[in-house]
């Protein structure tokens, strides 16, 4: 009796240490998996939040636009295959703080604005955050980092 008592006490401490392991590498995984909320531009700390427009607009302010000027926006979906073109754009996020890798597959908005004479920008925007931003000629033949 005291044997059948003490191995189900063991299963039992053995079942709970599993999920507690379970729980804190679920936990650490996605505390790893988390994009910062924020980044620094032009020396200071600025949100990627970006529930609507006009925090995407600010998110453009932040970044030197001064009157950024709405043109569209439009669904996509961020591709889970990537050829050579997606490759070297990550690389240009990536450069400036950005990370698209962990969105394949998944919907974004893309933002377009005027934001000069010569360049629009454009911003995508996935569950409620700054994913990726690029500036271009109007013409769309020169692409660079926003700031």
């Amino acid at each position: 009796m005291f044997q059948s008592v003490r191995l189900k006490n063991i299963r039992l401490t053995i079942l709970s240490l599993i999920g507690v392991l379970l729980f804190v590498t679920i936990c650490l995984v996605a505390l790893r998996g988390r994009a910062a909320d924020t980044m620094e531009i032009n020396g200071e700390t600025v949100t990627l939040h970006a529930g609507d427009e006009a925090d995407v607009e600010r998110f453009l302010t932040s970044c030197g636009y001064s009157s950024p000027e709405f043109l569209f926006q439009h669904e996509i979906t961020v591709p889970k295959n990537w050829n050579d073109i997606y490759t070297e754009y990550n690389e240009l996020q990536r450069q400036q703080g950005f990370d698209l890798v962990p969105y394949k597959g998944k919907a974004a908005t893309e933002y377009e604005y005027f934001v000069d004479d010569t360049l629009n920008a454009s911003v995508l925007v996935s569950e409620n955050r700054i994913i990726a931003a690029h500036v271009a000629n109007c013409d769309g033949r020169e692409m660079r980092m926003i700031r």
